[in-house]
């Protein structure tokens, strides 16, 4: 996959993908939740060889080889959850979008976004980082992550979350240490 690709699905991205940090509720985490950082886009089943070639692209970014081995295969698609003309391109995992997603942003998204996305992603990527820094949080050191978290794009056009802030804060007092 030549440059000139990667820089239009760099713009393809920029419109239709997504950096997210989903708020899982999961009794056997330290805090009772559970942080997932991902990527994902979507489009028209029409233009699902758009959605693999971002398959194609994080596959082969370290020189893998998915058809070799199942525990190197980088992300999934399939259909959008209550869609069936819908499909998406999705890849899980701190570890993943720090190795893959991350640099294909740096390289061939965010030196041609506005402002504010710029912004935004400086801010997701700080989150990120902090959630690489070491897996288990103190109390107020892991609700101050979701804080920021819920701050994330605050115009977004996406969808809302499925729990409140003060929802999660919640669970995170309810739960016993």
């Amino acid at each position: 996959m030549d440059n000139k690709y990667k820089f239009w699905l760099g713009g393809f991205t920029e419109g239709e993908g997504s950096l997210s940090i989903s708020i899982v509720k999961f009794n056997k985490a330290p805090h009772g939740i559970f942080l997932q950082p991902e990527f994902n886009v979507a489009q028209h089943y029409n233009g699902i060889t758009i959605l693999k070639s971002f398959k194609v692209l994080f596959n082969n970014f370290h020189g893998l080889r998915p058809w070799k081995s199942k525990v190197n295969d980088k992300g999934q698609l399939h259909k959008k959850s209550g869609s069936d003309k819908v499909w998406v391109y999705s890849l899980k995992g701190i570890k993943n979008l720090n190795e893959l997603i991350i640099p294909f942003f740096l390289s061939f998204v965010v030196p041609y976004s506005s402002k504010y996305c710029e912004k935004e992603f400086n801010k997701y990527l700080f989150i990120l980082n902090k959630l690489k820094e070491k897996s288990k949080y103190e109390k107020n050191e892991f609700i101050s992550i979701i804080k920021l978290i819920y701050n994330l794009n605050p115009q977004g056009k996406g969808k809302k979350r499925k729990r409140t802030l003060a929802e999660i804060l919640s669970i995170i007092e309810e739960k016993k240490y």
